[in-house]
């Protein structure tokens, strides 16, 4: 009765384990497991969903990317007058050889639109503009800068007096701060108790901007000021500012093709779709840039969505590790407290004939030397010969080189044989070590023919 009782309870605690693993959204587990991602799927606030929808039910062929740009070669739909809808910062990091594939796309004639979170903040983007600013340099060439970052560069200060006075502001502000002044200070990047819209304002006239007046990004964490830095061998038109004269929206000619870069991500999102005039600019670009045959692709791969299972992503879940380690323990606590561990029975029984020859050859391989047992084989050997001559060709001689010379001529036995049979006879009566099995397998052999 206690055997079950415990079996029970180790069951019930196995499947409160799987339950809480992988049934259940755990946060504490996995940070980013419960922040909706911008992906065609995603139906709450940060994903395309809506504009997904938005776009089928409008007759605009749709449809969710989840390869690597290597795969646009190989696709179904027309090369050129298509649009790819790319959302940074993302999970799957670009190969290099997508770059080139990418730009190859682009210069058929297609469009690319980067959703670049710099401006705005939303929760799954919070505190990586980092990384997103390094994939944005190497997709577009199109570099950005902070202000603080604008100021130095821009600052003629010698470097060394640079270094200098910033040395003596730490220093300063070290002896003055407190821990009432550090309590006061905001964390950078906080979190906002209720988003926050960013106002965009569009440039002039232009094909995409047409009835565009206005465009709002939303941000749930306080973003940095992100500008554009100009780059030497590229040239962008900036189609919409912030309320502070910074681009927000950029278009860039490619070969055949275009890229639209908006330093925000959450524009098209199903909560700011409806915001100003962003759903406009979307049918303008959707009007603008695209073929009648052609698709919208949303790159949903970078989120996280992927066509092919990804065993590195499976072994890295630090849930699969926490999942062995509490079936270890479980199994482990069952062993040691649920089963009674009893010594095998000893089965006692006579030895058959069999097991008394193997024991005595055994023994005897032990205890004989190998060129003592491969004589004592050629004896009985030579004594059959002896035996198969005589009934053959009455020969009475029992000398060995009369029964080799037998041997010789005998005309079922090989040459190749013969020597092998002579190099093990000499080895024997050397004292070496002939190989018994193979040497008693051929004179079985031989012993055969002869006497047959």
């Amino acid at each position: 009765m206690r055997e079950r009782g415990i079996t029970l309870l180790l069951a019930l605690g196995a499947f409160a384990a799987f339950y809480g693993l992988w049934l259940r959204p755990a946060p504490s587990l996995d940070p980013d497991s419960n922040l909706a991602r911008p992906t065609s799927a995603e139906r709450r606030g940060n994903g395309y969903a809506g504009l997904y929808e938005w776009l089928q039910r409008s007759g605009v062929r749709v449809r969710s990317w989840r390869e690597r740009y290597t795969a646009l070669d190989d696709t179904d739909f027309s090369p050129r007058g298509n649009l790819m809808v790319l959302t940074l910062p993302g999970l799957e990091v670009f190969n290099n050889d997508e770059y080139s594939a990418l730009d190859r796309w682009i210069r058929r004639g297609n469009t690319l639109l980067i959703n670049a979170a710099l401006m705005d903040q939303p929760g799954w983007a919070a505190d990586r503009e980092s990384g997103t600013v390094v994939d944005v340099e190497s997709l577009t060439a199109i570099e950005f800068e902070t202000r603080k970052g604008r100021e130095s560069r821009l600052d003629d200060t010698p470097l060394s007096q640079r270094v200098r006075e910033a040395d003596e502001r730490d220093a300063k502000e070290g002896e003055e701060e407190d821990d009432e002044s550090l309590a006061e200070v905001e964390p950078f990047n906080g979190n906002m108790p209720v988003p926050e819209k960013i106002l965009l304002l569009a440039t002039g006239p232009h094909p995409l901007l047409e009835g565009v007046h206005t465009l709002g990004l939303e941000t749930d964490y306080v973003p940095k000021e992100w500008s554009l830095r100009i780059p030497y061998d590229n040239f962008v038109l900036t189609l919409a500012r912030d309320e502070r004269g910074e681009g927000a929206f950029f278009e860039q000619r490619v070969g055949a093709g275009r890229i639209l870069l908006a330093a925000g991500g959450t524009l098209f999102s199903n909560r700011a779709l409806g915001n100003d005039d962003n759903a406009r600019l979307f049918a303008n670009i959707v009007s603008v840039t695209m073929a009648s045959d052609g698709v919208v692709l949303f790159d949903d791969l970078r989120q996280g969505l992927s066509a092919s299972y990804n065993p590195g992503r499976f072994y890295t879940d630090p849930r699969l590790f926490k999942t062995i380690f509490i079936v270890l323990g479980l199994w482990l606590v069952w062993v040691l407290g649920g089963t009674r561990l009893r010594a095998p029975a000893i089965a006692h029984r006579d030895p058959s004939e069999a097991d008394l020859v193997k024991s005595a050859g055994v023994l005897i391989a032990r205890t004989v030397a190998p060129w003592q047992q491969a004589q004592r084989l050629f004896d009985q050997f030579f004594a059959a010969v002896s035996r198969a001559a005589r009934g053959a060709s009455g020969m009475t001689s029992t000398d060995r080189g009369d029964l080799w010379s037998w041997l010789e001529r005998h005309a079922a036995i090989l040459p190749q044989e013969m020597d092998q049979l002579k190099t093990w006879y000499a080895d024997a009566h050397a004292r070496g070590k002939p190989p018994l099995v193979p040497l008693q397998n051929l004179l079985d052999n031989l012993e055969r023919r002869i006497t047959t």
